[in-house]
């Protein structure tokens, strides 16, 4: 497979992955997938030296604090796996965002990645 269209299939597969899960909860597969998505923001961050791994780490607390306040105890396996997936397929789109050769999946998977992200902070009270 060509690189191009492995990174596009990427792209994809993080978009696809990131769609809330109809078994959970609403709230809480909101929430698992906000959490999973901060932490791959706060993990990037990191790696990049970035000054924003700070407020992520803080941004992530608030996601687990409300993940958890929300979970039920019969769900926590489900709510977890979902909170890894949406951590993966986001940290594929970071990848893809920060490393792609193509400057039109570059250009989306940038634009979708703060997307998810500034839609999450929406969800918080003081952002």
């Amino acid at each position: 497979m060509s690189r191009k269209r492995t990174i596009a299939v990427q792209a994809l597969v993080a978009l696809s992955l990131s769609a809330p899960a109809m078994a959970m909860d609403n709230l809480a597969s909101v929430f698992a997938g906000c959490t999973g998505r901060i932490s791959a923001e706060m993990e990037h961050a990191w790696l990049m030296n970035s000054d924003r791994a700070d407020d992520l780490e803080g941004l992530r607390l608030q996601f687990v604090t409300l993940l958890d306040a929300i979970t039920p105890p019969e769900q926590a396996r489900q709510v977890l796996h979902f909170r890894i997936e949406a951590k993966l397929a986001h940290a594929a789109m970071l990848t893809t965002a920060t490393f792609g050769t193509d400057p039109r999946l570059v250009h989306m998977a940038q634009n979708q990645a703060a997307l998810r992200v500034r839609d999450c902070r929406n969800l918080l009270l003081d952002s």
